[in-house]
């Protein structure tokens, strides 16, 4: 899962990097292709605008431009030998048009630009240039901008690709190597640790037997700590495996759920001198992982115990709230900060108060066990006034 998340990263931000640039690219070319063709238009009517200035003294006109005149009072337009008929019947109807600029065509689709001036001594004078090579020029250069555009978005996905990885692959080496430290460290240890549990219990039993009353607590307390040491374990396996793994849909009961949890952790409630009680009427079904649902009530249980001192009391309730399964934890402890509630949930985090394991692992499966049975975690509380976690699951 974290492999596809880091590769739907990668590939957004090689999108929007090369989709930025591309776009970058393209509003530049547009504005240089504009900029460009709208100086040569500019040039050119400057041009006819100074070819009619002197029009009485030009007996030849630059290639590419002819003149029409019509005299005062006359009808008759005079054109520049060498118009084509084309070229003349359009400075013939232009020169009788009132003065100005307008764009026409010659024949055979071939664009021409006329100025028509009014002199003093009322003669109407034309001046005709062809605009095909202006029309050439901007083609050439629309060309020339829409492979560099090309080629600056095929160098931008490069780019950006290149960016992209090196900035996930850091997150990816740390996640790789988060995980398989924590799945590694939990199956070698797991096995030694369920041995040297099982021959401690054998030891105890055997020290009972005896007169040594001494060496049956030390036994007794190696009992508990590899107890306590196997609960880690089994915390740090879970965390590793249930975010690659999806969990089964298979409907569970929440309310039995609590009710092996309240019986498997009753005497370790008694050692702490702790009253740990459940109110559920009925089943609560919900769908989702039975194990995974187990371990996270012990957890939200055990984190409970842990910050409730002796003569306290642990109430363990799974109702119907608003649509939803609730189990909800609550507890007459030391209670809570409620700015503390986000760190809470944080790996590895360490609690402020309170006498049970402190290893930060078991409100953080709690918390990922609710996000993928799409529910949530709801947590209430004060300091010195108990404090209490609810699971919110949809009904199955």
């Amino acid at each position: 899962m974290d492999e596809a998340r880091l590769a739907r990263a990668r590939r957004r931000s090689v999108v929007q990097t090369a989709g930025a640039i591309g776009l970058v690219l393209l509003l530049v070319g547009a504005l240089m292709f504009v900029l460009t063709s709208r100086q040569e238009s500019r040039a050119l009517n400057d041009e006819l605008t100074r070819v009619l200035a002197a029009a009485e003294d030009v007996d030849d006109p630059p290639p590419g431009q002819f003149l029409a005149l019509r005299r005062p009072g006359g009808t008759a337009v005079e054109v520049t030998p060498g118009a084509s008929p084309a070229l003349t019947r359009v400075l013939d109807s232009a020169v009788r048009r009132p003065p100005g600029r307008h764009d026409a065509s010659a024949g055979d689709d071939r664009p021409v630009r006329v100025v028509v001036q009014r002199r003093p001594d009322g003669s109407d004078w034309a001046v005709a240039a062809d605009l095909a090579p202006l029309r050439r020029r901007q083609g050439q250069l629309g060309l020339a901008l829409l492979v560099a555009e090309l080629a600056g978005l095929a160098g931008a996905l490069v780019t950006a690709t290149l960016l992209a990885r090196r900035a996930v692959a850091p997150l990816a080496t740390a996640l790789g190597m988060q995980r398989r430290f924590v799945a590694d460290a939990s199956h070698e240890l797991r096995a030694p640790l369920t041995v040297l549990h099982t021959r401690a219990q054998l030891l105890a039993r055997r020290a009972r037997d005896r007169p040594a009353e001494r060496l049956t607590g030390e036994l007794d307390q190696l009992v508990a700590d590899t107890r306590a040491l196997g609960e880690v374990v089994e915390d740090l396996l879970v965390s590793a495996a249930a975010e690659h793994q999806p969990l089964p849909d298979t409907q569970v009961d929440l309310a039995e759920v609590a009710r092996e949890v309240v019986a498997s952790m009753s005497a370790y409630a008694r050692e702490r001198e702790v009253e740990l009680r459940l109110e559920a009427a009925g089943s609560a079904p919900v769908r989702g992982a039975r194990p995974a649902l187990r371990r996270a009530v012990t957890a939200l249980v055990d984190n409970a115990l842990g910050h409730v001192p002796p003569g306290g009391h642990v109430t363990v309730t799974v109702v119907r709230r608003d649509g939803r399964v609730a189990a909800e934890v609550a507890d007459d402890g030391v209670g809570l900060d409620p700015t503390e509630t986000d760190r809470l949930f944080a790996r590895f985090a360490h609690g402020t108060a309170g006498a049970g394991r402190r290893f930060g692992l078991g409100l953080a499966l709690v918390q990922h066990v609710a996000r993928a049975h799409r529910g949530t975690v709801e947590v209430t509380g004060a300091p010195g006034r108990g404090a209490t976690f609810t699971l919110l699951l949809p009904p199955g």
